[in-house]
């Protein structure tokens, strides 16, 4: 793959889990979520409440995150712990704090050096589904010198919508005064981003590292640092 592939686009818009952001949804039986409630200063509850809160909210927010009737009414991770775990008004923002570092990964450098590639040669622009507020992974694309590349930012937590709702899609569409013929997206999820990008037209790359095919993906790669390793 190199970067002719390219050349027919003005416009790359991106996926970022598991696209360019790594580590990310830390909430396997091996996390231990008390500990992130100290360190961010809690004191108030105990590792029995905190485990349990942060675990149930997770796995019913998950519930409703593969459910089709709640792409355009997803729940905020404040609502999720309020409804699906009954935590009370003065224990939501720190626990919502633990949730967002769980939640939240990294962006490696070499990714961050292929935006900064990208981003001289074609204006981004950034489709993500998040559940937290989007304050902590801009503070993560400011540490990895990311933060003033993209023409647009659509994060799903902005509003109730979440991929593969189009709604998102069209919004960052918008941004961009070129045809959907000038844009491509990449993303690694078929259901969440290849499937609902190539409904609005666009032509789409998969991040797949199997190398298997799908008639919604127009190109498949296995990393997203293949468009810019043979420049």
């Amino acid at each position: 793959m190199t970067n002719n592939l390219l050349d027919r686009y003005s416009v790359i818009l991106l996926d970022m889990n598991s696209t360019f952001v790594f580590g990310e949804d830390r909430f396997g039986d091996d996390q231990d979520f008390f500990a992130t409630y100290a360190a961010l200063g809690g004191t108030m509850l105990n590792r029995l409440t905190v485990d349990r809160a942060i675990r149930r909210c997770f796995a019913r927010m998950y519930e409703d995150y593969v459910d089709p009737a709640k792409i355009d009414e997803f729940p905020s991770v404040v609502e999720g712990l309020q409804r699906y775990a009954g935590v009370s008004d003065a224990d939501v923002a720190l626990l919502e704090a633990v949730f967002a570092h769980h939640e939240k990964g990294q962006v490696p450098p070499a990714f961050a050096a292929c935006l900064q590639q990208l981003s001289r040669s074609h204006q981004l622009g950034l489709v993500s589904n998040i559940w937290s507020r989007k304050d902590g992974w801009l503070a993560e694309f400011a540490r990895a010198g990311i933060d003033d590349i993209w023409r647009s930012v659509v994060f799903s937590s902005d509003g109730r919508s979440m991929k593969p709702s189009t709604t998102l899609f069209q919004q960052a569409i918008a941004d961009f005064d070129v045809p959907r013929s000038a844009m491509v997206f990449i993303g690694d999820s078929l259901r969440a981003d290849i499937i609902p990008a190539k409904s609005l037209g666009l032509d789409t790359i998969w991040i797949n590292e199997s190398a298997a095919s799908h008639p919604h993906a127009d190109f498949v790669i296995s990393s997203l640092l293949r468009l810019v390793d043979a420049a």
